[in-house]
């Protein structure tokens, strides 16, 4: 059965992430300033192995992650198809962006990521969540009960 465990998001782990060969987000997030990485990653660990990572944001006001979505994910010229995310977080407080899940390519398909996801939703049970969802990961997010906001390639959850 799987475990998920809270460590610091430091160079250490940062060293374990340019390390990895098979896994999304690693090599982009092992080159990230300490300033850009959130102070803890989760862990998705069986049997005290690491099969999955997940980093996720905790946000107090709509104006961090859109700063955040700014710098990382939206080109100037074209924020203006974005307008939807815009308005669904205009007011919202007090929720989480999944920047990261990533199971290992030796584990992949063998529930991880849903188990990740349900320990989430039990530990944050009344948080909207949001993800910038890629095309091929798009069904995961689906399944996770994710809907679309707008027209656009962010999901929420809640």
């Amino acid at each position: 059965m799987p475990t998920i465990t809270k460590r610091p998001f430091d160079q250490e782990f940062q060293t374990i992430l340019s390390e990895l060969q098979y896994s999304y987000h690693a090599g982009e997030l092992s080159k990230k300033e300490s300033s850009e990485l959130p102070n803890d990653v989760y862990l998705i660990e069986v049997e005290n192995t690491m099969v999955g990572y997940a980093v996720v944001w905790e946000y107090t006001s709509a104006k961090q992650l859109i700063q955040k979505a700014e710098k990382d994910y939206f080109n100037d010229d074209e924020k203006y198809l974005e307008q939807d995310f815009y308005i669904d977080i205009k007011n919202k407080t007090d929720y989480l962006f999944i920047e990261a899940l990533d199971v290992l390519k030796e584990f992949e398909r063998r529930g991880y990521a849903a188990f990740f996801m349900d320990w989430l939703k039990l530990k944050y049970p009344n948080k909207k969540m949001y993800v910038y969802s890629l095309e091929k990961s798009r069904n995961f997010w689906y399944k996770q009960g994710f809907e679309v906001v707008g027209h656009t390639v962010w999901m929420s959850y809640n």
